[in-house]
């Protein structure tokens, strides 16, 4: 069941950055701002001139995280040897799927595994996990381990996200421009994305109306952008 949060956006900056139509799912690294595809990112953060210098040793893990269905999200994120599945899960939340408080868990049914157990000791590189928050208007993710790290993280973080893929491009429904928000009752198997022109009659007709966000769960349950939409990090 949607619910209606009564608001939406106004008005956006439309030269915020986004995919390109070439499906490579374009995004960017945090440490150089530069534009990379979802091939080329893990390849570039080793090699990132404006990283610290590695240490000789492996200080930690790197992690995709990316939705089961919707391969134009994406989220690279790399851990201490002391982070725990709580800190991933905060990471998520705070990222990407918060919106009311909705129970979250690792490994699917059956086969959970404990939010409290370190991620360095669990995982290895080539090996994953499943995600899913919120058992009813499901968000599912999955987490990869895509190798070590000798990279030493901010400050005293344990986990920090390193890229993330750029707003997907999104077209309204009525007149197929470029779209900022979604109206959750019209939308059936697909989002109904908006444009800023064409959102003022969805309005009217007291449909449900949300401000597209750059997460999996845009649309979902409420879900809305926490910060602008042109800040990734």
């Amino acid at each position: 069941m949607m619910i209606c949060t009564g608001r939406f956006l106004s008005s956006l900056n439309i030269n915020m950055k986004t995919q390109s139509q070439s499906k490579k799912f374009e995004g960017q690294c945090k440490f150089c701002s530069q534009e990379f595809s979802k091939r080329q990112i893990a390849g570039h953060l080793e090699e990132c001139g404006r990283r610290s210098i590695k240490a000789e040793t492996v200080l930690g893990l790197r992690l995709g995280i990316y939705d089961n269905f919707l391969k134009e999200f994406w989220l690279i994120v790399e851990t201490d040897k002391s982070a725990k599945f709580k800190d991933l899960d905060d990471l998520i939340r705070d990222v990407w799927v918060e919106c009311c408080g909705h129970l979250s868990s690792f490994g699917g049914y059956g086969s959970e595994v404990g939010k409290a157990r370190v991620i360095f000791d669990t995982l290895r590189p080539g090996s994953s996990i499943s995600y899913i928050y919120d058992f009813g208007s499901s968000t599912e993710l999955v987490v990869k381990a895509m190798g070590y790290t000798n990279y030493k993280l901010t400050g005293k973080k344990h986990i920090e996200s390193v890229a993330r893929n750029y707003m997907p491009l999104a077209h309204c429904v009525d007149c197929g421009t470029h779209a900022f928000s979604i109206c959750a009752e019209c939308g059936e198997e697909q989002l109904a994305f908006l444009c800023e022109k064409c959102v003022t009659k969805h309005e009217e007709k007291e449909h449900c109306v949300l401000e597209i966000a750059n997460s999996p769960r845009s649309g979902v349950c409420g879900y809305e952008p926490t910060g602008s939409l042109e800040k990734l990090f």
